[in-house]
């Protein structure tokens, strides 16, 4: 299953490698395919929205503002277990980036800025996304280090 669609990759950029989780994602507390593909998921809700595919309902706006699976794994039993990594950091920092950017465009579509909202969209969102991603692969990777190194 292909994870990016070729024309999301051209909007965020370039990518490191695909995430390969060797890890349970039972054993961490997250799965960061699942992870990476709702975030992906996210910012074409966010695309849909500012061209004009309005939510049919307050729950669908409720979804800028409710917390992912990421939000909650982070502050709770990501942070106890990995929080001392740097990469771990990094990813908490994109995380809320990447979604204080989606807030701003919900933010300008509402004010009827559908410009302003698709300059955010196209700028500061994808770039957030991209730093999300490459910080999810960057922390798979040292999970996957300290995992191998304990296991010696």
């Amino acid at each position: 299953m292909q994870l990016i669609s070729t024309k999301v990759g051209q909007e965020i950029g370039r990518l490191p490698n695909r995430i390969d989780q060797t890890q349970d994602p039972a054993a961490i507390g997250i799965d960061f395919v699942e992870v990476a593909e709702s975030h992906v998921l996210f910012f074409g809700r966010v695309k849909d929205f500012v061209h004009g595919e309005l939510p049919e309902s307050k729950a669908d706006i409720a979804e800028f503002g409710q917390c992912c699976k990421l939000e909650g794994w982070l502050t709770e039993g990501g942070v106890s277990r990995f929080g001392e990594l740097r990469s771990f950091n990094r990813l908490h920092d994109a995380h809320a980036e990447f979604h204080r950017h989606a807030a701003d465009v919900l933010a300008m579509i509402h004010a009827g800025s559908w410009i302003a909202a698709e300059q955010i969209r196209k700028s500061e969102l994808s770039q957030a996304l991209r730093r999300l991603l490459i910080a999810l692969t960057e922390l798979n990777e040292s999970i996957k280090k300290r995992c191998a190194i304990s296991a010696e």
